[in-house]
C-alpha cells in the first residue's frame, strides 16, 4: 500500500466495528471482513473522493440482503439468526455475498459520488432545494423555523449524507431504498421529496418547540417505532408532494 492508501485502510478499520452498535450481526468477523474489502476497493478505485466517514453504513443494507439467501433473518428483528447456519456459510458463498454487494454499492455509489466532493457543495444545494419544498407546502413551517432561529444546515445535511441511515432502522432503510433503486436518479432527487416528508410528518409538533427543544427533535426525530406501515405512508406522501411540486424544483 502507498502511504494514501493505508491511511485509509485505517480510517475503514477505525469505523467498521462502529457500523450499526446495535446489531450483532455486523459484529460477526466475516461481515466486517467483507465490509473492509468493499469500502477499500472502492475507495481505491475512486481516489477523487476516497473513505468518508459514513460510507460504511451506506453498504449495509446490501449485505444484509444477500446474506438473507443464505440464511433466515427477521427483518424485524434482526439479531434474531442461526448462528450455526451462518458460521456454515462457505468461502465461495462469502465471496458471491460480497461481490453482489459491491456491485450494488457501487451502483449507488455512482449516482451520489459527487456529493461528496470537496466543501460537499452538492450535499448543501439539496439542503437549499429541501428547504424550498417546504416553503412551497408548508411555509408556516419555514417561518417558526426562522422565528427561532434554525437553519436547515443544522439538522438536514445528515439526511442528504447518509442517506437517512441515523433515522431509521436497517429494515426500514432497506423498504426505503428498494423504492429507490426503482425509481429514476432518486438518491438525488426523489430522496429530497422523501425528507420533506419526512419533515411535514412532524409539521404540528414542530411548530410547538422553542428553539431548544426543537433542535433536540429534529436531530432525533422518533421514528424508532415506526414500521413498513409508516415508510408506505411516507411514500405515498413523497409521491404526492413530488407530483404538485416535482417540476417547480430545479
Amino acid at each position: 500500500m502507498t502511504s494514501s492508501e493505508y491511511k485509509t485502510y485505517k480510517n475503514i478499520s477505525v469505523d467498521i466495528p462502529r457500523t450499526l452498535p446495535g446489531l450483532k450481526l455486523f459484529s460477526e468477523e466475516k461481515i466486517q471482513k467483507i465490509m473492509l474489502r468493499i469500502l477499500l476497493v472502492w475507495s481505491t478505485k475512486n481516489q477523487n473522493i476516497g473513505y468518508v466517514q459514513g460510507f460504511n453504513d451506506l453498504c449495509t443494507p446490501f449485505i444484509t440482503v444477500f446474506l438473507s439467501q443464505y440464511i433466515d433473518l427477521d427483518y424485524n428483528n434482526l439479531d434474531i439468526y442461526d448462528e450455526n447456519n451462518f458460521q456454515s456459510i462457505g468461502q465461495e458463498e462469502l465471496f458471491e455475498i460480497e461481490a453482489d454487494s459491491y456491485g450494488c454499492f457501487n451502483l449507488m455509489m455512482n449516482k451520489i459520488k459527487n456529493n461528496y466532493l470537496n466543501n460537499q457543495p452538492a450535499l448543501q444545494k439539496m439542503v437549499e432545494k429541501l428547504e424550498y419544498i417546504i416553503k412551497l407546502v408548508d411555509p408556516d413551517i419555514i417561518d417558526h423555523f426562522e422565528a427561532q432561529d434554525i437553519k436547515f444546515m443544522q439538522f438536514s445535511f445528515r439526511w442528504m449524507n447518509c442517506s437517512l441511515m441515523r433515522e431509521f432502522s436497517l429494515k426500514l432503510i432497506i423498504r426505503l431504498w428498494d423504492t429507490y433503486f426503482s425509481e429514476e436518479d432518486a438518491f438525488n432527487t426523489f430522496h429530497l421529496f422523501v425528507c420533506a416528508g419526512l419533515l411535514l410528518s412532524f409539521s404540528e409538533k414542530i411548530k410547538k418547540l422553542d428553539f431548544q427543544d426543537l433542535m433536540i427533535f429534529l436531530q432525533k426525530l422518533p421514528t424508532n417505532d415506526w414500521n413498513f406501515e409508516d415508510i408506505d405512508v411516507l411514500l405515498a406522501k413523497t409521491y404526492q408532494i413530488n407530483v404538485l411540486y416535482g417540476k417547480l424544483i430545479k
